[in-house]
């Protein structure tokens, strides 16, 4: 059976970059709001609440933030999962762009009943 070896992954993670930093997050916030408003398809809206945490695991092109969103009315915070996003020189779409896309498929399936 495979055994992962912790101290290797560890050492690996300790040298990587940190996340890339979101500078204005309010305005990230805002635009990302305003997308999924447009394109509101039904009676149930996803708000983007926050982004919290970024972080990285020991895998060179991804990194992970707590995705915090509310559905509708409802005043429950939930997080979004999966929860990793990739660098742009390792994937072809923008941060906004995967956060968008994760978000209106969520807010789809909802008024979808899907």
């Amino acid at each position: 059976m495979f055994k992962p070896n912790i101290k290797k992954m560890t050492d690996k993670k300790n040298k990587l970059p940190p996340p890339p930093p979101i500078f204005n997050k309010d305005k990230l916030l805002l635009d990302v709001n305003n997308k999924l408003a447009e394109e509101l398809s039904g009676p149930i809206p996803v708000k983007l609440v926050d982004l919290k945490n970024p972080r990285r695991t020991w895998i060179t092109y991804e990194y992970h933030l707590d995705i915090i969103y509310t559905i509708g009315n409802d005043p429950k915070q939930l997080t979004l999962l999966p929860n990793n996003f990739y660098d742009t020189n390792h994937y072809e779409l923008s941060f906004f762009d995967q956060l968008y896309n994760r978000l209106a498929k969520v807010q789809q399936s909802l008024n979808n009943g899907g």
